[in-house]
């Protein structure tokens, strides 16, 4: 059985999703790829993708969980991804494609530049660090690398020691690359 559409965490609210959504159409004339890494239930990919359309989402997640957070645990629990493509189905135009991979696989497949670059996985500082240094060299000119849960101390320190300054609206971060 079909689950039927919606969200059971409220971890990205209206106002994050508002943001994010400008954020796409700020890149509308930039070239690239538009590009999500932590998809969960796919609040932030149906802003994206609503925002976008017609330009295609790649949503890149596992859709296990992040290994240290509350996450992992909800993901043995239940189908994770099986919600994740019932919002995306009932809720976009189909302009999302799924990379069921973590970023580090990812990555290293991608052939052309990014124009926005969204960060919502796992919130350690080892990542979200390595996730910026593996994503600034594929960035467009006027392309945006921006992520959620600004707030978070491991997450403050990366963005910090590779951005040096950044932009904050609501629970993101926003940086974007020189024109």
């Amino acid at each position: 059985m079909m689950p039927l559409a919606g969200f059971r965490e409220e971890w990205f609210n209206d106002f994050s999703q508002h943001v994010l959504a400008d954020l796409v159409r700020g890149v509308r004339d930039v070239p690239g790829l538009l590009v999500e890494i932590g998809s969960w239930e796919g609040r932030s990919t149906v802003a994206m993708a609503n925002a976008a359309f017609p330009r295609t989402i790649h949503a890149v997640d596992t859709w296990q969980g992040s290994p240290s957070e509350v996450s992992a645990q909800l993901a043995q629990r239940r189908d994770v991804f099986a919600q994740w493509s019932t919002n995306i189905e009932m809720l976009t135009r189909s302009n999302v494609v799924a990379h069921r991979m973590g970023w580090r696989e990812f990555v290293p497949t991608v052939t052309e530049p990014l124009a926005l670059c969204f960060i919502d996985a796992e919130h350690s500082y080892i990542e979200v660090r390595d996730n910026l240094l593996a994503v600034i060299p594929l960035m467009s000119p006027g392309g945006i690398i921006c992520g959620d849960d600004v707030h978070h101390p491991p997450v403050r320190q990366a963005l910090t020691e590779v951005l040096g300054e950044w932009s904050e609206a609501a629970s993101l971060f926003i940086w974007q690359v020189p024109a």
